[in-house]
């Protein structure tokens, strides 16, 4: 990622709705119970502080507290479980946003259009993508220049959403499930899977992080919206509870699939020729399901 310049003085912006500091009683993603405190991050905190050197926002004054699962190692927290789609509108996903994520308006989709381009190639002619919280569209016209077929749905960007199928081979999913907050995961999983078909993989994006990560590390970004970071083993529990399996293609890239079943053939051949390497990955692993 590019580094930026400290960004110009911001005003004060508005006061945040409460955020929570109840402890959670279990963790949603492996079912374990008792996460423990890991500490707190002021909300202002960007990714991109990172990359900048510098702050982008001002101190917000407001510790968000995260917790850590003592199984998964599932670092999340439930501070904004409370929070309506309206006030993360206001406070996260605003005008101001591309100060936290400036690769978030077009660099990312962009280069997102053309790997997915090129991984399945002819295989898309075929087969209509669906791109699961696909912010404004970027990544669906993208792939539409190139001559594909591509949907996009996103709850904080409806006003354009076309009608949907019934059901998709390719579902994609990038940089998304970190902003799902703790209390939702499972409706967030259902409503996901509700659009694949039973054939269907997910492309699914995000950072997956070391067990013994600390807070200090920069993909734990509350004025990011990352408020739920994946290990390996909690990503792997979490899909293995709606029975999906995982293959990590590498930390940052994971495709998810239902086991295959006798006579559950894929519509698009060039589609499933492209995925018979996920044949090899079996049931989920019945151990990590919660």
């Amino acid at each position: 990622m590019t580094a930026h310049t400290a960004p110009p003085a911001l005003p004060a912006p508005p006061a945040l709705p409460d955020l929570s500091d109840q402890a959670p009683s279990h963790c949603n993603a492996c079912g374990a119970v008792s996460p423990q405190p890991l500490g707190d991050k002021d909300f202002a905190y960007s990714c991109n502080d990172h990359f900048a050197g510098t702050a982008q926002f001002p101190p917000a004054d407001a510790p968000v507290r995260y917790h850590r699962c003592g199984s998964c190692q599932f670092t999340f927290t439930a501070a904004l479980d409370g929070w309506t789609p309206q006030d993360f509108q206001a406070h996260i996903y605003n005008a101001d946003y591309v100060r936290a994520d400036p690769v978030f308006a077009d660099v990312r989709p962009t280069r997102n259009s053309q790997m997915v381009a090129a991984l399945w190639n002819r295989a898309l002619q075929d087969t209509v993508v669906l791109d699961f919280g696909g912010g404004d569209g970027t990544f669906a016209r993208r792939l539409q220049a190139m001559g594909h077929r591509c949907h996009t749905v996103d709850p904080f960007h409806g006003e354009d959403t076309p009608e949907l199928l019934d059901s998709y081979d390719l579902i994609t999913c990038f940089e998304v499930i970190e902003h799902v907050p703790h209390g939702d995961l499972d409706g967030w999983f259902t409503t996901l899977l509700g659009h694949l078909s039973p054939q269907g993989t997910v492309l699914l994006s995000t950072e997956l992080l070391d067990a013994d990560m600390a807070l200090s590390n920069w993909y734990i970004a509350p004025r990011n919206g990352h408020i739920s970071l994946h290990t390996a083993a909690s990503l792997r529990a979490l899909a293995a509870h709606h029975g999906l399996s995982v293959f990590s293609i590498n930390h940052e890239m994971h495709l998810l699939r239902r086991p295959r079943t006798e006579g559950c053939g894929y519509r698009n051949r060039a589609m499933g020729d492209r995925l018979t390497v996920l044949d090899t990955l079996g049931d989920p692993p019945p151990s990590l399901a919660p």
